[in-house]
């Protein structure tokens, strides 16, 4: 990392900004121009969130490490060779230091995947690694690990008219009632090409040429506003090994908040800030007040595909 970084030169940023977002809520202004995100018309209202080109050195001791993560209470280091570190503090400001000819669009995963997770972590939300949908008011999520097929069930049901909340990160809190749910996050699906074509959509660009470099930004048919909404049911998508047995079954009780403990994004976090016996309590709870279901993802391609149709019937069946 260096500390004479232009950003206008480098990977053009206006040097005019700040830009101006909302992101799970939270009002946001940000040096770097988010390509991910829709700019915000909420003006001279106070400010949640701080995104900044930081000066001087970053904080993060040059080990060799491809990857570094280093978190305490109130401040987070995160740091990505080639891309650029990070520092999240008291969640609610993020300081980048880029690294020499970064590409935007790798900063930005990285700025929209661990480090918005670790500031959410850091404002007592639970980032679940789960893509979600808005059926009948509510959010239904699709929680599971990389490769899963996250994206792909969202945007199967997204072409029977259910609006995109989340793509891979949905920030989970409680209101002042104690009801669980979340505001939209990234309402654009990453996929790979099999999925596209399957699904006849459309792909607006590559997203990155060095990260996930097998996949395309795809534009949701239908998006959720940008509102808050109640948090109803949480699928847990687990690869299996055999097309046999039920596809989904609702797990309850210590199950239940094992899984939710397993897909937390980000769980680094949990361990190096020393917050698990917080987030156990916060699982728990949640655990109590959705319904969490099992979902067996099947070896083959074909019953893959009948899953998502039976997801759809396992999740209009509970709205009627």
């Amino acid at each position: 990392m260096r500390n004479d970084f232009n950003p206008s030169q480098e990977i053009g940023f206006c040097t005019r900004g700040p830009y101006v977002y909302t992101l799970c809520g939270w009002h946001t202004r940000s040096d770097i121009p988010l390509t991910s995100v829709l700019t915000s018309t909420y003006g001279d209202e106070s400010v949640d969130i701080i995104i900044q080109i930081a000066s001087g050195y970053s904080p993060i001791s040059k080990d060799g490490r491809r990857l570094t993560f280093e978190h305490s209470l109130e401040c987070s280091l995160i740091g990505i060779e080639n891309v650029a570190d990070f520092e999240v503090r008291r969640g609610r400001e993020i300081n980048v230091w880029p690294a020499t000819g970064a590409a935007q669009k790798d900063i930005e995963i990285f700025l929209f995947g661990p480090v918005w997770a670790t500031l959410c972590h850091q404002q007592g939300l639970l980032p679940l690694h789960a893509s979600a949908i808005l059926a009948n008011g509510h959010i239904t999520a699709f929680a599971g690990h990389s490769g899963v097929g996250k994206s792909t069930i969202a945007a199967l049901l997204g072409s029977f008219g259910y609006k995109l909340v989340a793509d891979d990160i949905l920030p989970i809190s409680f209101d002042q009632n104690s009801v669980p749910g979340a505001w939209p996050y990234l309402r654009r699906l990453k996929l790979k090409d099999d999925s596209i074509n399957q699904l006849a959509l459309t792909s607006t660009e590559l997203v990155s040429e060095t990260v996930d470099k097998e996949k395309y930004f795809v534009r949701p048919t239908y998006s959720a506003d940008d509102r808050w909404s109640r948090l109803d049911r949480i699928y847990v998508l687990e690869n299996s090994q055999t097309d046999s047995g039920p596809p989904i079954k609702q797990i309850t009780g210590a199950d239940a908040v094992r899984s939710l403990i397993d897909q937390t994004y980000h769980f680094n976090f949990i361990l190096g800030s020393g917050r698990f016996s917080d987030h156990l309590v916060f699982c728990t709870q949640l655990a109590s007040k959705v319904a969490v279901y099992s979902v067996r993802i099947p070896p083959s391609g074909e019953t893959r595909k009948n899953l998502g149709f039976f997801l759809r019937e396992h999740l209009e069946n509970a709205l009627t």
